[in-house]
C-alpha cells in the first residue's frame, strides 16, 4: 500500500510512470538486494518497514546487502501506533499486574508475533528484557493468525497495530495495558505509554524510503522534497490513517539516524536470543 502510494505520488509529480514492484521473500531481503544492486539514479527506490534494515542484518548471517554502506536515505514515510493486548484469562487489567504476573510465574506466559524477527514479535521481546520478565514465544505466519490465537487463549499477550487490535478491544475481547507511538495518547489516553514504564522503549514500526548509495545528492533531495509534498497532501493522511500510519515528513539524515539508533537497539538484542534464520 506504502509503495503505490508513493508510486502514484511520485509519477504525478515527476511526469513519469512509477511502478511498485512486488518482491517478496526473506522479511524483505530480496527486494532490498534488487535495490542495493540498482543504478544510483533515482530511478529504483526501496519502501520498506524498518525490521528490513534493522533486524535483517542480524538474523540473516548471509544478507546480501549492508544497509548503512549501500543505500541512500531518502525519506521517512511514518510511524505506526501498536499496543500491548492480553487476553481476559490471564485476569490482569494493567500493566503491573501484567508483570507482576509474569515476575511471579517466569515463561509461563506465551505471547504469540508475526514470526521470528517480525517488528510483534522484537518490540515485545525488547519490553521483556526491559522490564525484567520472561514470556514464552510462539511465532505464527502473520499477525492475523497470533490475534486469532490470542482470542482462542492459545497465547495470552501479543504487542500489535493499533488498528488490527481495536476491533477487538471495542468488543471487549482483549485488554490493552500500554501502547506506544506518535498517535498512541491521543487513540489510548487513558493507558501508559510504553516509553513511561523505561526510558528506552521509545519505540515505534517505521517506514521508510531508501535508494542505492550511489545516488547523487541533489536527485535523493529532489525526491525526498517530493515525497513530503505528497505526505502533506489529505488524501495520502487519510490512506495512511485508515492504516494506523501518522506521516512522518523529514529530511534524509531523520532516516539515516533512525536506521543507526535501531540498529543499535536491536542488535544486541537478537544476539542475545539467538535468533538466526538460515
Amino acid at each position: 500500500m506504502l509503495a503505490r502510494l508513493v508510486a502514484q505520488k511520485l509519477g504525478e509529480a515527476t511526469g513519469q510512470p512509477a511502478i511498485a514492484d512486488n518482491k517478496p521473500g526473506a522479511a524483505g531481503a530480496i527486494a532490498a538486494d534488487t535495490v542495493a544492486k540498482s543504478a544510483g539514479d533515482g530511478r529504483t527506490l526501496l519502501v520498506y518497514p524498518d525490521a528490513v534494515m534493522v533486524v535483517n542484518p542480524f538474523v540473516y548471517p548471509k544478507l546480501p546487502y549492508d544497509p548503512l554502506k549501500d543505500f541512500q536515505p531518502v525519506a521517512l514515510l511514518g510511524k505506526a501506533s501498536f499496543a500491548l493486548i492480553v487476553s481476559p484469562k490471564l485476569n490482569v487489567k494493567t500493566i503491573a499486574e501484567f508483570v507482576q504476573l509474569a515476575k511471579s510465574q517466569p515463561k509461563a506466559i506465551n505471547f504469540g508475533s508475526g514470526g521470528a524477527g517480525h517488528p510483534t514479535h522484537m518490540v515485545m521481546e525488547l519490553l521483556n528484557q526491559r522490564l525484567g520478565i520472561q514470556l514464552t514465544h510462539v511465532p505464527y505466519k502473520g499477525t492475523s493468525p497470533s490475534i486469532q490465537a490470542l482470542l482462542a487463549g492459545d497465547v495470552g499477550a501479543m504487542i500489535t497495530g493499533v488498528v488490527e487490535a481495536m476491533p477487538h478491544i471495542k468488543a471487549g475481547t482483549v485488554l490493552p495495558l500500554a501502547a506506544s507511538g506518535p498517535a498512541a495518547k491521543e487513540i489510548f489516553p487513558a493507558l501508559p505509554q510504553f516509553k513511561d514504564l523505561h526510558e528506552d522503549l521509545d519505540v515505534s514500526v517505521w517506514f521508510g524510503v531508501s535508494a542505492p548509495a550511489a545516488t547523487p545528492r541533489d536527485v535523493v533531495s529532489r525526491l525526498n522534497a517530493q515525497i513530503n509534498r505528497a505526505l502533506a497532501e489529505p488524501d495520502v493522511q487519510k490512506r495512511l490513517s485508515e492504516f494506523g500510519i501518522t506521516p512522518a515528513p523529514s529530511a534524509p539524515a531523520e532516516l539515516e539516524r533512525l536506521v543507526k539508533q535501531d540498529l543499535a537497539r536491536f542488535g544486541p538484542l537478537v544476539k542475545s536470543l539467538g535468533l538466526v534464520v538460515n
